[in-house]
C-alpha cells in the first residue's frame, strides 16, 4: 500500500480517506538519529515517499496549548489556552486551563488543587478552549469524522453537519474524584501510613494470620451538602485480602468480584459503584434516583511477602456507563469497551505520579504503561480496520509521557540519574520512537494510494535538570511582598503574598502576571505602567545567570506583542521561554517560593519541552509533498481541511502545508 508518491483522486474525483497520526513529544533529534541507523523503516519510507519536516511548536510549548493550535488552526489569542494552569484574577485561585463548570451564574472555576468534576445537580462540566475546530468545519461539509483522544477537547461537543462525527476525549478528563489520577498503595510501612501525596494516597494494611481488610476511598457524597462545619464525606467501599501461606498469591473480593493475583500482576479493570449514605438510599435507588457513582479500577499485587503491598489505579470514569459525557456520541466509548474489554478514560492515563512518589518502581510504571499502550494500539488496529470514509485522527500521548519519566537516563549529566541503575533504562526513550514506527507502519499497510496520512508530533523534548523559583526570584528584587519571611523559604504565594504591596507574580509553567488595577483582586500597577514594569522583569530575568555563568532565560514574550487577541482576565502577561536544561521549578507552578533561586530536579520526571519554543520543535511527514516553508502547529488544521477541498473559516491563520501561499 502507500506505493505512490502523492494523492490521487478517485474515480469519482472526491479525495480519498485521511489518516492523521500525532504523537506527542517526539523529537526530531532522535528521529533523524535513529532514521540514519535505520530504526525507523516506516517514517524513512513516508519521508521518502512525500515530506518529512521540523513543525514549529506553540508558545508556550505545551501540549494543551500546541493541540489547540492544531484543533483551531489558531493561535492561542483565538482559542485562549496559554497554560496547563490559568488563574482567576478577581479571586487569585489557580485552575485547569481546559474546563469548567457552568450553573446558574455563569461558569465557575474549581481551583486546580481541589479540581472536582460535577456530579449530579451541581452544574455542567463545559470546554473553556475558544474558536472553532478542524472536525465542525469537516462534519459540516460532509466529511466523516472520528478523533480519538486529542488532548484539550473535554468534554466533547456534538457537531452539526452532514458528515458522521465520533470521538473520544482524552487530556483533561478527570478521574471520577475529579482530579488528574490519585493511585492508592496499600502499605504497612509505617512512614506512609495515611500519607496523601501529590496524585495519590499511601493507606495502612497490614496482614494478621495472612488476612486483611481495607477500604478504598472514592468520591466524597454526592447527594451529602457539605456546610462550613461539616465537610462532605468520601464514599468508601471494602475489600478483603487473602494472602496465599506459601505461594506468591493473593485472593481479593471486593465489590462482588473475586480476583486471583500473583505478585507482579495486574486485573483488568473491575467496575464499583460507590453507594450514597443517604438515609433511604436502596428506596430512592428503587426508582431511578441516582444514589451511587460508578468507576472502575486496576490492582496490581506489588509485593506479597515479607510485606504486603496492593496498588490501586485511580478510579477511572467506567466507559461502558459514564457518569460524566467522554465521548460522542454518548455510547461511543461503551462501543470501544465492549469490543475491547473496559480501558483508562483519565486524560493522562500512565500513572507517572506512581512512579515519582514511589508507589511504583521504574519496571513496574513500565508495565503500567504498556497496559495503557496495548489498550490504544488495540482501538487503533480497530479503526484502521473500519475506516472507511473521511478523516480518522488518532492521539498517542504515551510516547510525551515516558520521555518525561525516562529523560535522564539518556542524559549523563542529569543530577537526578540513580548510580545504582546506571544505564539500566537508557534505551527506553529510543525503544518508544521504535514502537511508533510500527504504527506507522499498519497504517501504511492500510491506507490506498488515493489516501493521505499525515504523521505529527505537537512538540521535542529536552532534559530537565534545574528548576527556576520565579517567585523567589520576583520576591528577592522586590516584585512580591510577603507577610512573613522567606528566609528558611516555603512561603506560599497565595497564602503568605500582601497583594496591596505585590507587583508581580508567577503561577503555571511558563506564565508571569502584573497585579493590574482593575483585573486582579487587589492590584496595585496602573494600566499606564504595565508596560515599563514588564519590560524592567523581563530584562531583569534575562540576566539571571546560573552557578557556572549559563543562561537560564533564553527569551520572554510579551503576549500582548505577541496575541494581540489575548483576553487580558485569561492571558498571563509574560511568556518565559527557559533555555535548554532549565524548566520552571516544581514549587513555581503553584507558587510555592523555595530557596535558592535555581536547584537540581531530583524527580523522575526529568525531560521536558516547557522551554523556548525553537529549541523542541516537533516533527511532520506526509505521504504528500510539503510545500508550505517553516510549517507550524497552527498549519495543521488548515491542511486537514485542504486534504478535502473544505475552505478555511476565517477564523483559522495557519496555511495549508500542501498550497503555496
Amino acid at each position: 500500500m502507500l506505493p505512490g508518491c502523492g494523492i490521487k483522486r478517485g474515480g469519482d474525483g472526491r479525495p480519498g480517506r485521511l489518516m492523521v497520526l500525532a504523537f506527542d513529544g517526539l523529537d526530531p533529534r532522535i528521529v533523524d538519529e535513529l532514521m540514519r541507523a535505520g530504526r525507523l523503516p516506516n517514517f524513512a519510507r513516508v519521508a521518502r515517499i512525500g515530506s518529512y519536516s521540523r513543525l514549529a511548536t506553540s508558545n508556550p510549548a505545551q501540549t494543551p496549548v500546541a493541540f489547540s493550535n492544531i484543533i483551531s488552526g489558531a493561535d492561542p489569542g483565538t482559542h485562549q489556552i496559554y497554560d496547563f494552569i490559568h488563574r482567576d484574577p478577581k479571586i487569585m485561585v489557580p485552575y485547569l486551563s481546559t474546563s469548567g463548570i457552568e450553573g446558574g451564574d455563569g461558569i465557575s472555576i474549581p481551583p486546580w488543587g481541589e479540581w472536582r468534576i460535577p456530579l449530579f445537580g451541581g452544574g455542567q462540566t463545559v470546554l473553556l478552549r475558544r474558536g472553532g475546530s478542524f472536525w465542525e468545519e469537516l462534519v459540516k461539509h460532509g466529511v466523516d469524522t472520528t478523533v480519538y483522544y486529542i488532548p484539550s477537547n473535554y468534554p466533547p461537543k456534538s457537531v452539526a453537519g452532514k458528515g458522521r462525527f465520533r470521538c473520544i476525549s482524552g487530556m483533561g478528563t478527570p478521574d471520577l474524584l475529579g482530579t488528574y489520577g490519585e493511585f492508592t498503595l496499600f502499605t504497612p510501612d509505617a512512614p506512609l501510613l495515611g500519607r496523601s501525596v501529590g496524585g495519590g494516597r499511601f493507606e495502612h494494611m497490614q496482614m494478621f494470620a495472612n488476612v486483611a481488610m481495607g477500604e478504598l476511598a472514592g468520591p466524597t457524597d454526592h447527594l451529602h451538602k457539605p456546610s462550613e462545619r461539616r465537610r462532605a464525606k468520601a464514599l468508601k467501599v471494602k475489600f478483603d485480602v487473602v494472602r496465599d501461606p506459601i505461594h506468591a498469591v493473593a485472593k481479593i473480593e471486593i465489590a462482588g468480584h473475586t480476583l486471583l493475583l500473583k505478585e507482579g500482576e495486574w486485573s483488568d479493570f473491575i467496575p464499583i459503584d460507590f453507594q450514597s449514605q443517604i438515609a433511604g438510599s436502596a428506596a430512592l435507588g428503587a426508582v431511578g434516583a441516582p444514589v451511587s457513582l460508578r468507576g472502575i479500577v486496576r490492582f496490581y499485587l506489588k509485593s506479597v511477602r515479607p510485606k504486603f503491598e496492593l496498588y490501586v489505579s485511580p478510579i477511572n470514569i467506567d466507559p461502558i456507563a459514564p457518569i460524566m459525557p467522554i465521548s460522542v456520541p454518548d455510547d461511543f466509548a461503551a462501543q470501544l469497551a465492549r469490543r475491547h474489554a473496559r480501558f483508562y478514560t483519565t486524560g493522562i492515563p500512565e500513572d507517572t505520579k506512581s512512579l515519582s512518589r514511589g508507589a511504583l518502581t521504574e519496571d513496574q510504571f513500565i508495565s503500567q504503561s504498556n497496559l495503557v499502550m496495548h489498550e490504544l494500539t488495540d482501538q487503533y488496529y480497530d479503526a484502521l480496520a473500519h475506516f472507511e470514509s473521511g478523516c480518522l485522527f488518532f492521539y498517542f500521548g504515551w510516547s510525551d509521557l515516558m520521555q518525561h519519566m525516562f529523560w535522564r537516563d539518556r542524559d549523563p549529566q542529569h543530577p537526578g540519574r540513580d548510580p545504582e541503575q546506571g544505564d539500566q533504562f537508557a534505551k527506553v526513550v529510543d525503544e518508544i520512537y521504535t514502537r511508533m514506527d510500527k504504527i506507522v507502519g499498519r497504517a501504511m499497510e492500510k491506507l490506498d494510494d488515493d489516501d493521505t496520512l499525515i504523521i505529527l508530533s505537537d512538540h521535542g523534548f529536552s532534559s530537565f535538570r534545574r528548576g527556576f523559583n520565579l517567585n523567589t526570584w520576583l520576591a528577592d528584587n522586590g516584585y512580591v511582598t510577603l507577610g512573613r519571611s522567606n528566609e528558611k523559604g516555603g512561603a506560599e504565594l497565595l497564602r503568605d503574598a500582601v497583594w496591596n504591596k505585590t507587583k508581580a507574580y508567577g503561577l503555571g509553567l511558563n506564565a508571569l502576571y502584573v497585579n493590574t488595577i482593575g483585573r486582579e483582586r487587589s492590584g496595585v500597577v496602573a494600566q499606564g505602567d504595565r508596560r515599563s514594569l514588564l519590560e524592567e522583569i523581563r530584562d531583569g530575568l534575562m540576566r539571571v545567570r546560573d552557578e557556572d555563568g549559563s543562561e537560564v532565560i533564553k527569551r520572554i514574550d510579551l503576549v500582548e506583542d505577541i496575541y494581540p487577541g489575548a483576553d487580558p482576565n485569561i492571558a498571563p502577561d509574560m511568556l518565559i521561554g527557559y533555555d535548554d536544561g532549565y524548566r520552571a521549578s516544581w514549587d513555581t507552578v503553584l507558587g510555592t517560593m523555595v530557596r535558592p533561586w535555581i536547584e537540581d530536579n531530583l524527580d523522575r520526571w526529568s525531560g521536558t519541552h516547557l522551554i523556548a519554543p525553537e529549541l523542541v520543535p516537533g516533527i511532520v511527514l506526509s505521504n504528500r509533498k510539503i510545500v508550505a516553508e517553516n510549517p507550524t502547529v497552527s498549519d495543521i488544521a488548515p491542511t486537514i481541511l485542504d486534504v478535502f477541498d473544505v475552505p478555511k473559516p476565517a477564523s483559522m491563520t495557519g496555511r495549508s502545508l500542501f498550497a503555496r501561499a
